[in-house]
């Protein structure tokens, strides 16, 4: 009866508060966390700062919020109103700065974070989508709709001719590549942090030469309970298609030529559009997360599922993520894991040129349907160079990646300031390739069908010990590290190819179906490198003025030669917080203004393999021994024993300012690189040396820049907000050499290396190159005859006119010749621009990206306005009136490649949720993606590799995936 009485008391206590969050200026605080102290009841500020929650009378509510001082409040009656004052500590950006966590006050090298509230919206299905345009000296480029295709990336441009130049991903400390970020949802991520200069990237030693992304993902919060589902829905359409002849066109064409046997099967197909499709995107998450002040949690699980433009070209990503924290023994000890995994499934576009070049140049009378007769799809036996391209979609070219990571940090505060922590992660991938190309086309008939299975594994294990201490005392500020690190990684696979079906029933899922089983399409293969480190950083700020950072890394690996298996990546930066200074105090305009300076060496080792360094034996044939057929052994290639890192020196110069309060905030840098011992396969004499090539340290390439960044929020009222961020790269790049002296033998690379040409119908043969690399040029530039037009060859027909470059009374296109550097394939500058208002719930979003100075070879004008090949290959539409009746590679088709590109349009609406139960917030989007391009090119599109060293570097050939506009919508919704 006590009892009873006693629960009924604190039951009238029990009341429901409400109440206002806003800062000074009376501005609404939205997403403040309140919670009632020593319980798990807390709530969330919604859009107008308004929370509501329940609480006894007495009880003491806490409310915080980033970059604000953390209040307390006793309940003493059902109505509050809370103002929140500005921390001057915690408002400065906490930033993860590779081992270390820093803020805008102890940072001196280049670093960019980019917030979750500054990603880019629209349809995002990539996490690298998410700051596309967003950081200067950072390349994002993805070509064409193709949903299984990824991004490439590139910061402060290309380092290495051989090695990986893709950046370092570090995903909450765990070790990692491009192909891991996507086992991450993109709504799972809380920020990047994007390091840029050798500074800081020195830490990650061998490993950081193309630049490091650190991705902080979105954890529990103390108070917070929440539940929450994002997700998308959009429609794919094709808006851009190239125009050839369609049948009656082709017709008259043959018959304007005299052409009588001309192959005409009377009927009329688009083959272009036979393969195109309406595709979707669509991109569903949920999530539940919960915290208190000694444990937190958070669990997500989403898919992301694509149908592409083209036929039978799919993608369905599944991810999973699971992060929990605990505090123990007084908060002395915090224990966190962490938990993430996926599984991409896609089924590709088989080779895109033969697929997209067969689509656009095949014979228009074909029908659109199988042979009735046969059951297969008719093939024109006179054009040898493509097939029918509908009879391409039926193979079946699937891949299966799966990634699994776990990893678990310890920290243990052993006195205030001084932390020891060690950190441990394994992460496990499988991909599985398989193949089938069917009997009944055209690719199958030669070897009656083709079907491939392969398995390619990788474990990852990484563990290290830090000790970390930080202090600060007077005018002075530390913070010091010291590291001990290994990695050791696992690799392998197998793969099987097989000929000679009787039937397609099987496909790839009974390779016992194919009779034919040769030497050689069998093949597998295991490696295990080794990466030990140390590594030690000290960060200095006095009187949050004048700040220094000292990096020191050692790293030794199994990959490098055994005269060179450790080296050492050192860095130092300074920066002087000029705005801190007396004088500036009465500037009042100016509240930020920092000068920074660092020089620091990073390495790259990705470009040699395992066991390069070492003589390796394998399997080089079959014969005959005793009766009885007999793997013959022998070695593979040259080693040598003198192979090291690639290491990049890097100088980095820069500013940074804010004004009227971080209204505009300016961001520039300069930097200067320099790599040295530059890898390459050099052409070597057979004797002394076994094999003609040789892997081996001896060039050098030069990169330098100038970033600008500039943010600005013109207008900013209570209903109303303009933000504009825009940003630009300027950046050159030099081959330096490519020669040295190795073993006493002098050596080389050639003059002019060739990266890549055309290809297709009488392409075969001659002086077809169009791409290279050559030594005091930038890395892959254009090197072709000049056309001064065309010429009339007195028969109505035009062929391109060369002019005689040297001189010497004839025309020689061979290379060193009547050929020049006509341009180069990657831009001289990239640009990103956002702009965004908001009127009070409403928002719209605009992103735009651009690239200039650079150029682009249009292979494909050049073969689809070829008349030679017609009609076995069709032509376009302008091609017949044009007459040109020549191929050869010239400056002609050389166009700008400049281009101002709209990404995306994202309209907002941030619904009032204040009067509706459990539900915190809740927003609905409309975007449009792919809106529009600017641009001078006559192609497709401008939007081609431009990056990535390659066969297709800069060359438009007709392998262009088609263009595709997505309109969605969106919901998100926080209970």
């Amino acid at each position: 009866m006590v009892g009873l009485f006693v629960s009924l008391g604190v039951s009238a206590q029990q009341m429901t508060v409400k109440g206002t969050v806003t800062d000074v200026q009376g501005e609404p605080i939205i997403g403040a966390n309140i919670i009632v102290e020593k319980s798990a009841v807390g709530t969330i500020s919604d859009f107008d700062g308004n929370f509501t929650i329940q609480a006894n009378k007495g009880d003491v509510l806490i409310f915080r919020f980033v970059g604000y001082k953390e209040q307390k409040l006793k309940v003493d009656r059902s109505t509050l109103s809370i103002v929140m004052e500005e921390d001057a500590v915690l408002m400065e950006d906490v930033v993860v700065v590779g081992y270390a966590v820093g803020s805008s006050k102890t940072i001196s090298g280049s670093v960019e974070k980019v917030g979750r509230d500054q990603m880019n919206a629209g349809v995002v299905v990539n996490p690298l989508q998410s700051i596309k345009g967003k950081v200067a000296g950072v390349n994002i480029q993805k070509a064409g709709g193709d949903p299984t295709a990824g991004a490439s990336i590139r910061v402060r441009g290309t380092t290495s001719l051989t090695g990986g130049n893709d950046p370092l991903v570090i995903i909450d400390g765990v070790f990692g590549d491009l192909g891991m970020l996507n086992a991450i949802s993109p709504s799972d991520i809380e920020s990047f942090t994007v390091l840029k200069d050798a500074s800081e990237t020195a830490q990650y030693g061998s490993r950081g030469a193309s630049g490091v992304i650190v991705v902080s993902t979105i954890k529990g919060k103390s108070g917070v309970k929440t539940l929450s589902y994002d997700g998308t829905f959009g429609v794919e359409t094709v808006y851009k298609n190239l125009k050839m002849l369609d049948a009656n066109g082709y017709r008259s064409a043959a018959e304007n030529l005299g052409i009588t046997n001309l192959l005409n099967l009377g009927h009329n197909t688009n083959f272009v559009k036979e393969m195109q499709q309406t595709g979707y995107t669509q991109n569903h998450r949920v999530s539940f997360s919960n915290g208190t002040d000694d444990s937190n949690y958070r669990a997500s699980i989403g898919v992301i599922d694509q149908k592409g433009i083209i036929k039978n070209n799919t993608m369905r990503n599944y991810t999973a993520k699971f992060d929990a924290s605990q505090f123990m023994f007084d908060h002395k000890l915090k224990l966190e894991l962490g938990v993430f995994g996926s599984l991409k499934q896609s089924r590709f576009v088989n080779d895109y040129q033969k697929t997209f070049y067969s689509a656009a140049s095949y014979n228009p009378t074909y029908p659109n349907f199988k042979n009735p007769e046969t059951g297969i799809w008719d093939e024109n036996a006179n054009a040898n160079e493509v097939h029918n391209p509908l009879g391409r979609l039926d193979i079946n070219d699937r891949e299966n990646n799966a990634y699994i990571n776990t990893n678990a940090k310890l920290t243990w505060t052993i006195i205030d300031g001084l932390k020891l922590s060690t950190f441990g992660s394994y992460t496990y991938n499988v991909k599985e390739n398989k193949k089938y190309i069917p009997t009944t086309i055209e690719a199958g008939k030669a070897n009656r069908g083709e079907a491939y299975r392969g398995d390619n594994k990788s474990e990852a294990l990484l563990a290290n010990l830090m000790l970390n201490y930080t202090k600060t005392f007077d005018k002075h500020h530390l913070d010091a590290l010291a590291l001990a690190e290994v990695q050791k990684n696992k690799y392998t696979g197998f793969g099987t190819t097989v000929h000679g079906f009787s039937t397609d029933a099987f496909g790839y899922n009974n390779l016992q179906a194919g009779a034919v089983l040769k030497w050689g399409d069998i093949s597998s293969y295991y490696n295990d490198p080794t990466l030990a480190s140390f590594m030690g950083r000290v960060n200095y700020v006095y009187d949050d003025k004048y700040i220094a950072t000292v990096n020191m890394r050692a790293d030794g690996s199994s990959k490098v030669g055994d005269n060179n298996k450790w080296a050492y990546f050192p860095s130092a930066s300074v920066a002087w917080a000029i705005a801190q200074e007396d004088f500036m105090k009465d500037i009042k305009v100016v509240n930020d203004l920092k000068l920074r300076v660092g020089y620091g060496l990073a390495g790259n080792q990705d470009a040699i393999a395992s066991y390069t360094s070492l003589p390796l034996m394998g399997p080089t044939g079959v014969t005959t021994l005793n009766g009885l057929p007999t793997v013959t052994l022998g070695t593979l290639r040259n080693h040598n024993p003198d192979l090291k890192w690639e290491v990049k020196r890097t100088f980095n110069a820069g500013v940074d300012a804010g004004f009227f309060n971080d209204r505009l905030t300016v961001v520039l840098d300069y930097y200067y690189s320099k790599t040295t011992d530059l890898l390459y396969n050099y052409d070597v004499k057979v004797p002394p040396f076994t094999f003609p090539t040789l892997l081996a340290n001896m060039g050098s390439m030069r990169n330098s820049g100038l970033e600008l960044a500039i943010g600005g929020t013109p207008l900013q009222t209570k209903d109303m907000e303009l933000t504009i961020n825009a940003n630009m790269t300027y950046q050159k790049n030099k081959l330096l050499s490519l020669d040295g002296t190795y073993m006493g033998e002098e050596m080389s690379a050639k003059k002019y290396m060739n990266l890549g040409g055309m290809n297709g119908a009488g392409f075969i043969g001659g002086h077809n190159q169009i791409i290279y690399q050559m030594v005091g040029q930038p890395v892959g530039v254009f090197y072709l005859p000049k056309s001064n037009g065309l010429i009339d060859n007195g028969f109505g027909d035009y062929s391109y006119q060369i002019e005689d470059l040297d001189g010497d009374g004839s025309v020689n296109i061979a290379d060193g010749k009547d050929r020049y550097v006509a341009g180069q394939a990657m831009p001289k500058v990239l640009m990103g621009a956002n702009v965004g208002f908001r009127y009070k719930q409403f928002d719209i979003q605009l992103q735009m990206n651009g690239a200039f100075g650079h150029k682009i070879y249009n292979g494909t004008s050049l073969s689809y306005m070829n008349m030679n090949q017609f009609p076995t290959y069709n032509v376009m539409k302008k091609a017949p009136a044009q007459n040109i009746k020549d191929q050869t590679v010239t400056d002609y088709w050389l166009e700008r490649g400049d281009y101002w590109h709209f990404d995306y349009v994202t309209l907002g609406w941030n619904i009032d949720t204040s009067k509706w139960n459990f539900v915190n917030s809740m927003r609905l989007t409309f975007s449009v993606n792919n809106l529009a391009t600017i641009t001078n090119y006559s192609g497709l599109s401008p939007m081609i590799n431009s990056t990535v060293v390659g066969g297709d570097l800069g060359i438009d050939d007709k392998r262009f995936y088609p263009l595709s506009r997505t309109y969605s919508l969106g919901l998100s919704v926080n209970f």
